[in-house]
C-alpha cells in the first residue's frame, strides 16, 4: 500500500475478474486491485494491502446489495467516498465471431436480465448465467468458442482481447451503480475526489443483487 506521506498511486481493492465494473470505479483514484469476494475487499483494506477499497451499493435497476451493507457493519472502516458508475452493457466475442453464427451469450444473471430485449431480438442466442460480467469474456477468450459470446464491459473487452460485436445493448440507457470507497479506520491518507463524501446505508433494504 502507499504511504500517506509518499505521491505513489493508492491501492483500490474491488471484488471481481479484471474489467468487472467495480474495476471501472477502482480505477477513478487508484490501482485496482481484484478481489474474489466482497468479504476479501475489507480484509484486504484492513490489513493494509490496499489503501481503499470499492463496493458497489445499489442499482438504480436491480435494487441494493445488502451483503455490502451487513459487511460494513461487521468491519472496521470509514466510508470515504461514492460515485456513480454508468453500466453500459456490451456484447464481446472472440476474433472473428458474429451475432449471426453465435449459439450461447454468458454473463451475471442481472445483465441478462437487463438485456432482455437484446435477446428477443436474437432469438437464436442462449442467455447463460455466469459469476459475473467480466468473469464470462474471461470464460469465453479461455474456451476460444467463436459461438459464445459475453455481455461484460468495454474494459472487460480489452483484457480479455475480445471483439466488441455490440454496445449499449441493455433495455435500458440510465442503467447506473452507486460505490462507495472504504478506508481503515484512523488510516492516512485521502481519496482524490470531487464529488460526495457522505452515504448512508440505512436507506438499502433487504432485497438485492449480487455484483455484476
Amino acid at each position: 500500500m502507499s504511504s500517506p506521506n509518499t505521491p505513489s498511486t493508492p491501492t483500490v481493492a474491488f471484488q471481481g475478474e479484471p474489467g468487472a465494473y467495480s474495476e471501472i470505479a477502482a480505477r477513478q483514484f487508484g490501482t485496482p486491485l481484484p478481489r474474489r469476494t466482497f468479504p476479501d475487499v475489507f480484509e484486504s483494506v484492513i490489513s493494509g494491502e490496499a489503501d481503499f477499497g470499492a463496493l458497489p451499493m445499489e442499482n438504480n435497476i436491480g435494487g441494493p446489495i445488502p451483503e455490502n451493507v451487513e459487511l460494513l457493519e461487521r468491519f472496521s472502516v470509514n466510508i470515504i467516498a461514492e460515485t456513480v458508475i454508468e453500466i453500459r452493457h456490451c456484447l464481446l466475442g472472440l476474433p472473428g465471431a458474429t451475432i449471426a453464427d453465435a449459439t450461447r451469450t454468458l454473463s451475471h444473471w442481472q445483465a441478462l436480465r437487463q438485456c432482455g430485449a437484446f435477446f428477443t431480438a436474437h432469438p437464436h442466442l442462449t442467455a447463460v448465467e455466469e459469476y459475473d460480467t467480466a468473469g464470462s469474456a474471461k470464460l469465453i477468450a479461455e474456451a476460444g468458442i467463436r459461438e459464445h459470446l459475453a455481455i461484460a464491459s468495454e474494459l472487460a473487452a480489452a483484457h480479455y482481447n475480445l471483439e466488441i460485436l455490440a454496445r449499449d445493448i441493455a433495455d435500458r440507457t440510465d442503467n447506473a451503480t452507486r460505490f462507495i470507497f472504504i478506508a481503515r479506520r484512523n488510516a492516512g491518507g485521502t481519496l482524490n475526489f470531487g464529488g460526495r463524501t457522505s452515504y448512508d446505508a440505512r436507506h438499502t433494504a433487504s432485497a438485492g443483487t449480487e455484483s455484476q
